[in-house]
C-alpha cells in the first residue's frame, strides 16, 4: 500500500509541469502607467478565456504585427497588467515572459533541434 501511495507523490509535482517548466514566473520590471507603479509580472498558466481573448487580435491574414499583439495581450492578460505596461518593456523581456507562456501553451512541441525517439 505505501509504494502505491509514494508512486501517487512521487507523480504529483509542484515545483515543475509535464513541460519542464516552474508553475509561475515572476518577472521584474519598473514601468509607470497612469500613475500607478508596477514592479513585477506574475506569470502563470493562461487560461482559456485569456487564449480567446488574446486569439481575437490574431485575423485572417495576419501580420508579424498582429502576432507581436497577441503575444502582448496573453502576457498582459495573464500578469493582469494593462497591455501598455507590457508595450513599455525591453524586448528582451516580453521574450522571457512570452517564452514562459507559450512552454504553458504548448508543452508537447519539442524545441528546435530536440527529436522524438519513438519515430
Amino acid at each position: 500500500m505505501d509504494a502505491i501511495i509514494d508512486q501517487f507523490d512521487d507523480a504529483i509535482s509542484t515545483d515543475e509541469d509535464a513541460a519542464g517548466s516552474p508553475p509561475t514566473l515572476d518577472i521584474e520590471i519598473d514601468v509607470t502607467f497612469q500613475k500607478k507603479r508596477f514592479e513585477v509580472l506574475h506569470l502563470r498558466e493562461p487560461k482559456a478565456k485569456e487564449v480567446e481573448r488574446a486569439e481575437r487580435e490574431l485575423v485572417r491574414d495576419a501580420l508579424p504585427h498582429h502576432f507581436r499583439l497577441y503575444q502582448m495581450r496573453m502576457i498582459a492578460l495573464v500578469a493582469q497588467v494593462p497591455i501598455e505596461v507590457v508595450g513599455e518593456l525591453s524586448h528582451s523581456q516580453v521574450m522571457e515572459a512570452w517564452r514562459f507562456l507559450f512552454s504553458k501553451l504548448e508543452p508537447t512541441i519539442p524545441r528546435t533541434g530536440e527529436t522524438s525517439s519513438e519515430i
